[in-house]
């Protein structure tokens, strides 16, 4: 659900960036109206309910289960990562990290094909 001030995180392991720009961009019909990626139908996300401009997603070339280090350079990393540090401890590795702002994502799917659901979490 749309949410301010919140993040909602995935991880996942994936073979490069085009793979992961194909799972999370939107597209659009010949009509100008958008249509959801993989990644929304898998994961159940209502594309009301999320803003295209407040995804981000990096692809690295090994896997890890270092927060930090996958969440390295990501928008409001100085808040994220301590919070997340306290928190949560990867059980896998991951290659790849989705993030989507101002959405708490309710935790409908916790997985489906390569990526997790992590959490969600306040970043302000």
């Amino acid at each position: 659900m749309e949410k301010q001030g919140w993040v909602s995180i995935w991880g996942g392991d994936i073979k490069d960036v085009d793979s992961i720009s194909e799972y999370v961009d939107l597209t659009y019909d010949e009509g100008g109206e958008s249509v959801p990626s993989p990644f929304f139908v898998d994961f159940n996300i209502d594309l009301n309910e999320t803003d295209e401009d407040f995804i981000e997603k990096v692809v690295y070339k090994n896997s890890s289960s270092d927060l930090s280090r996958l969440l390295e350079g990501c928008s409001f990393e100085e808040i994220i990562i301590p919070k997340m540090e306290e928190s949560i401890d990867l059980k896998k590795s991951y290659n790849a990290i989705i993030l989507i702002y101002n959405f708490e994502y309710n935790n409908e799917i916790n997985s489906i094909g390569a990526f997790d659901f992590i959490t969600s979490i306040t970043y302000e």
